[in-house]
This record gives structure tokens, sequence and C-alpha cells, in this order.
């Protein structure tokens, strides 16, 4: 008859002990362990042993947002695979939005409900892989101005990317075209996939996040933009990982009032605050809100609306769907 085995006897060796958690998590996950039945108990040191915990939801400090809501689509034509979209800060219910790799250099102009309204020819830009656009100050002589990353590299095999900056059109409508500054940087420790790119609407700072297919995404910095043509190696600032949901983080944008920072991943939005003395980097190191995501094909690109607290997003494909969330402040 087969010797019977009691259940410490199946368990592997304890894991070592981890620092707490900031927000009191290892408590409750202590209690969590005593309440729960031997075979989840079993289940739990056979597939958690030595891997990191992941980070918190924030519960409070959070913006109140409704279902997402689709407000319309891109329009048929040439607007077949949006990586990044941007709101105008000049003009009332327009948005910007650029095509991921394969595509020229170029972006354009539509209304919230997804009408073309102008397609911008970018002079000076190459279009190697566009991943993500923003807007922020000019870096001279004040205005507003479009900043389009192409930071994409899946391979991880380029030495350099390039950030094209050009004012935004005072006007909208037909073909239009614009000539960039070409802002060329580096990372410190070689190649690296991205798709987000973040200009602080104050300080003109640039933060740029990684995409990874797990563990944690690195965060990189500069307090503000090179000259054009002059080569910058960004700073490493710290790394993200997303609480829940795929770890892959695909576009983001800066509150325009600079209070705040949206992340999006392949399946989830969330909310990082800010404080008016925080960097970008510095508010991603808390712990966020989860708020509404759309369900959409090839999640990625993400921005705030002005004048309050909703955003929209959009995914790649022909004629896309157009998402808004509606929120109201923290």
């Amino acid at each position: 008859m087969p010797t019977r085995r009691r259940l410490r006897d199946l368990l592997p060796p304890p894991c070592p002990s981890r620092p707490p958690r900031p927000r009191g998590g290892p408590a409750a996950s202590a209690l969590a362990r005593r309440a729960a039945p031997p075979g989840l108990v079993l289940s739990l040191l056979l597939s958690g042993c030595g891997a990191p915990e992941p980070p918190e939801v924030r519960a409070s400090g959070c913006p109140r947002c409704a279902v997402p809501a689709r407000i319309g689509a891109l329009p048929r034509g040439d607007i077949d695979e949006c990586s990044g979209v941007i709101a105008s800060g000049l003009h009332p219910d327009a948005l910007y939005v650029h095509n991921d790799h394969g595509d020229e250099p170029r972006f354009f102009a539509i209304g919230l409900g997804g009408a073309l309204q102008s397609e911008v020819a970018v002079a000076g830009a190459a279009a190697i892989d566009w991943e993500d656009i923003a807007r922020g100050p000019c870096r001279t002589g004040g205005g507003s101005c479009l900043f389009l990353a192409d930071i994409g590299d899946n391979d991880a095999e380029r030495g350099s990317y390039a950030i094209y900056g050009v004012r935004e059109p005072d006007a909208l409508g037909g073909a239009r075209a614009s000539t960039a500054e070409v802002f060329v940087f580096s990372y410190p420790d070689g190649s690296h996939d991205a798709e987000t790119l973040l200009i602080h609407p104050v300080t003109g700072a640039i933060t740029i996040v990684t995409k990874v297919n797990k563990n944690s995404s690195r965060i990189f910095e500069l307090p503000a933009l090179p000259a054009p043509g002059e080569a910058a190696t960004l700073i490493a600032a710290g790394s993200i990982e997303p609480p829940s949901g795929s770890e892959r983080i695909t576009g983001g944008d800066v509150h325009p009032d600079g209070t705040g920072v949206l992340l999006r991943t392949s399946t989830r939005v969330f909310y990082y605050p800010m404080a008016a003395d925080q960097t970008v980097a510095q508010a991603l190191a808390d712990a966020p809100c989860a708020l509404p995501s759309p369900d959409e094909e090839q999640a990625e690109a993400i921005a705030w609306l002005p004048g309050g607290w909703d955003y929209v997003t959009i995914g790649e494909g022909k004629q896309a769907p157009i998402h808004r969330v509606s929120c109201e402040a923290p």
C-alpha cells in the first residue's frame, strides 16, 4: 500500500523573504494564505516562488469615469494603422493621428467623430517606425508644437532614434506641409523598443517608456529637448510594471495642466497622479488608478481632451472605432 504523504512534504523549500510592499499588501496576503485551502496554497507556492509581487492599484484620488462610448471611427483611406493620437491645443474637437511603420512621414488631423480635416506632410523627417505623438511647448519661440516619436524597434537593433518636432498647424483643411526639427537620441544601455512618448506640458521635459512582453518596462528622460541635429543620451529614470493585464505599454499622455499621466497597455488604462514639483518619472513610480478601457483591436493610441478629464482611445486597423471616456476630476 503506498505511503500517504503529508501536504508539507510536497511543498518546495520556502521562498526568500521579500521586502514589504509600500501599501500594506504583505499582511493581507499572509492572512489570505492562512485562510486558503491546502490545494490553493500548494498552487501558489509552486507558481510564485521568487517572482516579484505585482504593484497595487490606488483606491483614492482617482478620476470618476463613465463607461467608454464609441463616438466615431477613423475615415476611409490612408489611416489604416493608427499608432498615436493627441488632441489639438488650437483647434476645438480636433485630433492628430499618425500611422505605424511603413507609412510616409506625415500625420493627419481628424474631428472627434473621425472626419478627415487635413493631411500634413513632414519635410526633413524619416518614418522608420513612428509609435506615438505628443504635444508640448516648442523648444524655441513659444507656442504649441507636436512631437512625433520614431522610437519603435521590435528587433532591438537600432543605434539611435528620433523625435520630430513641428509647430501645430495654425489652420486646418486639405493637404498641408511642415518642416520638422530633428532631435536624435540614444539610450545609455543599448537598444529598446518603445511606443510611449510623454512631454511635460510646462517644462517640455521628455519621458519615454519602453515596451516589453513581460516584467518591467524601463523609463528614460531628458530634462529638455537638445538642439536640432545634436545627439543626446537619455537618462535612466526607473522602471514600471502595470498592476494587471498585459505588460505591454503602448501609449500615454500627460494631462494638459500637468496633474497626471495616462498610460495604456494592450488591455488596460491607468492614471498616475502627478504633483506640481514632480517629474513624469517620479509620478510613474507611485501606484496608479485603474480607469475604463474599451475593447479595441491592438490598443495603442490614447490622449486627454482639453478642458477637463475626458480621454479618447483608438486601436489599429482600417476605420478603427474612436472611443471617449468621460471623467470627473479626482
